[in-house]
């Protein structure tokens, strides 16, 4: 079960007032105890870590090491001078009406989970949306970007999604064994390893 940032981990007994407690892992990594009926009604949406990046948020949220990632989004979707705008914006690439909030942004993609991440959008034609987006590393968004999309195998080119459904593979699977060297043809078309009943 999920509520804001806070995933469900399992009870933690009850407090003095004898209230219901629940340990729970926050997007930003810590794990807290809080009281389940708070968390249920949204009251309580992270570990802290929400109610301190607010403290930054008084002039905009400058100070927030995630708002440069929040502003290039919205200039490639937005600005027509942006250097990347004909790839995000020109192509119809938008994102959705809450997170023209820095806070609302915040709350739905949380914390990097590791210093290198980058924003990804799932989907490579789809919007920025709490759907559509992962936080990744470089080598996986590079492999999820335009320019890879489309895979030539025994001199047929077809986009890499319609390759996975025709191997049965998903695109997770894929980027798994790209990590691991394979090429990108190997990656789709090598059948699974039988498993030994």
């Amino acid at each position: 079960m999920r509520y804001n940032m806070l995933t469900y981990l399992g009870e933690a007994g009850v407090n003095k007032h004898k209230k219901r407690l629940w340990i729970l892992q926050c997007d930003c990594g810590n794990t807290t105890t809080a009281v389940a009926a708070q968390v249920r009604a949204g009251k309580t949406k992270s570990c802290g870590c929400l109610a301190k990046t607010r403290g930054n948020l008084k002039h905009g949220g400058k100070r927030h090491p995630l708002y440069a990632t929040w502003c290039n989004m919205k200039s490639r979707c937005d600005n027509t001078n942006h250097p990347q705008f004909k790839d995000y914006g020109e192509r119809g690439i938008c994102y959705c009406s809450s997170w023209a909030s820095f806070p609302a942004f915040l709350q739905d993609v949380g914390q990097k989970p590791f210093p290198e991440a980058t924003l990804d959008r799932i989907n490579n034609d789809g919007d920025y949306t709490p759907d559509n987006v992962r936080w990744a590393d470089r080598k996986t968004q590079r492999i999820n970007s335009r320019q890879i999309t489309l895979v030539t195998i025994g001199g047929e080119t077809k986009r890499i999604m319609e390759w996975c459904a025709d191997y049965n593979i998903t695109i997770g699977s894929v980027h798994r064994r790209l990590k691991c060297g394979m090429s990108i043809e190997d990656a789709i078309t090598r059948p699974k390893a039988k498993r030994f009943q």
